[in-house]
């Protein structure tokens, strides 16, 4: 008799052992999604004071108005590598737009955006200035002399431009940016030396609201979540 009340005794002190230790575990993991909701929720006010506060009218984030030169006969951009996000660039959601404006008001410029390979063709003989290692706060740039020559043909007379514009006073591409490698390239219309603008760049995301949704209802599903697990927990230690 004596054996089985002490079996009996050791299977009801395991089992609550076992129980015990069911709801320490969920109090943990009910700690853990507010963690994880705070984040997302931290992330999606972030996200909302930015699309409220850091855009212009027109949807677009901006940054500040710089300056960019070169002596020779091109500013040129680095190779802009662009991949993973082919959803969004096939429905067109990410757009790029650059705005440069001559410092010499008599001379029309020259903006464009191509693919790297034909505008390295384009570009390899005549002698540029590669923009590298932007850093926008604070501004600060760094420039690649490439080539020797001058341009053989003007660059409005090329054909691989995915997008460009040419003109007197401030010059303005809106681009749907598409998987791959990409240069922007700013010239004097004319082919001439002496490239001087004050330039601005900006981008649009037009699922960002969509984003910004979908991280307020992760956060606020991982909020209830942990809050409903805690309470299960303490309830039952109770």
């Amino acid at each position: 008799m004596s054996t089985l009340i002490n079996e009996e005794v050791a299977a009801t002190s395991g089992t609550a052992q076992h129980t015990g230790g069911v709801h320490v575990v969920k109090v943990v993991l009910g700690s853990l999604a507010l963690l994880v909701a705070l984040a997302l929720l931290g992330t999606a006010i972030a996200g909302i004071f930015g699309l409220e506060n850091n855009r212009d009218a027109t949807g677009y984030f901006v940054t500040h108005t710089h300056h960019y030169q070169s002596h020779a006969y091109a500013l040129s951009t680095e190779s802009l590598n662009v991949g993973g996000i082919s959803g969004a660039l096939e429905a067109g959601l990410v757009r790029i737009r650059l705005t440069a404006t001559s410092m010499d008001a008599r001379k029309p410029l020259f903006v464009g955006i191509g693919r790297t390979a034909d505008v390295n063709r384009y570009l390899a003989p005549v002698a540029h200035d590669e923009l590298r290692d932007i850093n926008f706060d604070p501004f600060k740039i760094d420039y690649r002399r490439l080539g020797t020559g001058a341009p053989k043909a003007l660059p409005s007379a090329q054909t691989f431009w995915q997008t460009s514009t040419s003109g007197m006073g401030p010059q303005t591409i809106s681009w749907p940016v598409k998987e791959g490698q990409w240069t922007a390239v700013v010239m004097n219309a004319d082919g001439s030396r002496h490239v001087s603008v004050d330039a601005q760049l900006a981008g649009r995301f037009s699922g960002a609201w969509w984003f910004v949704a979908a991280f307020v209802a992760l956060g606020a599903l991982a909020l209830l979540g942990g809050i409903a697990l805690i309470r299960s927990g303490i309830r039952k230690e109770a």
